[in-house]
C-alpha cells in the first residue's frame, strides 16, 4: 500500500526512478511484502483497537449519561420531597401564626373588656362616693342650716325676752317715779 503510494509521486517528480523501484522490489521485496503483510495486520489490529476503545468510549460515556441521568433524577425527587417538606412546614408555620394571632387578638379583646369592666366599675363606685358625699355634704348643709336657724330662734328668744324684761324694767321705773312724784 505504501509503495503504491510512493511510485506515482516517484513518476512525477523523476520518470527513471521506476527502474530503481523496481530493482529495489526485487531486492528487498520479500521484506517489503512481509512488512506490508505486518502493517496491515498492525493497522487492522489498531483499527479493530481503536473501534473495540470507541465503543467502551461510548458505553462509558453511555453509563455516565445513565449515571448523571439517575443523578438528576435522585435529585430532582430529593428536591420535591425536600420542596413538599418545606412547603408543609411553611403552611404549619402559617397556621401556627394565624393561631397565635387568634389567641393574641382573643386575648387584647378579653384584656379590653376586663379594663372597661374595670373602668365601669371605678366610674360606677365614684359615681356612688360622689352621690354619697353630696348626700353627705346635703346632710350637713341641712344639719349646719338647722343649727343656725335654731341659735337664730333662741337668739330671738333671748332677744325678745330682752326686752320684755326692759319693758318691764321700764314700767317699773315709771311707777316709781310716778310714786315719787
Amino acid at each position: 500500500m505504501a509503495a503504491s503510494r510512493k511510485r506515482p509521486s516517484a513518476e512525477i517528480i523523476n520518470p527513471g526512478l521506476e527502474e530503481i523501484e523496481k530493482v529495489r522490489d526485487i531486492l528487498f521485496g520479500k521484506y517489503v511484502a512481509d512488512f506490508q503483510h505486518r502493517f496491515a495486520e498492525l493497522e487492522a489490529r489498531m483499527e479493530a483497537d481503536v473501534d473495540a476503545l470507541k465503543q467502551r468510549l461510548v458505553d462509558k460515556i453511555e453509563s455516565m449519561d445513565d449515571a448523571v441521568n439517575q443523578s438528576i433524577a435522585k435529585l430532582d425527587e430529593q428536591l420535591a420531597v425536600e420542596k413538599k417538606d418545606r412547603d408543609s412546614e411553611l403552611q404549619a408555620l402559617q397556621q401556627m401564626l394565624g393561631g397565635a394571632e387568634e389567641t393574641l387578638q382573643s386575648s387584647i379583646s378579653l384584656m379590653e373588656d376586663q379594663a372597661n369592666q374595670e373602668m365601669a366599675s371605678i366610674r360606677e363606685a365614684l359615681e356612688a362616693s360622689q352621690q354619697d358625699l353630696l348626700s353627705q355634704m346635703a346632710a350637713a348643709q341641712a344639719e349646719l342650716t338647722k343649727l343656725i336657724e335654731t341659735q337664730q330662734q333662741q337668739l330671738e328668744t333671748d332677744k325678745v325676752g330682752r326686752q320684755s324684761l326692759a319693758l318691764m324694767l321700764d314700767e317699773v321705773a315709771l311707777r316709781l317715779r310716778g310714786e315719787k312724784d
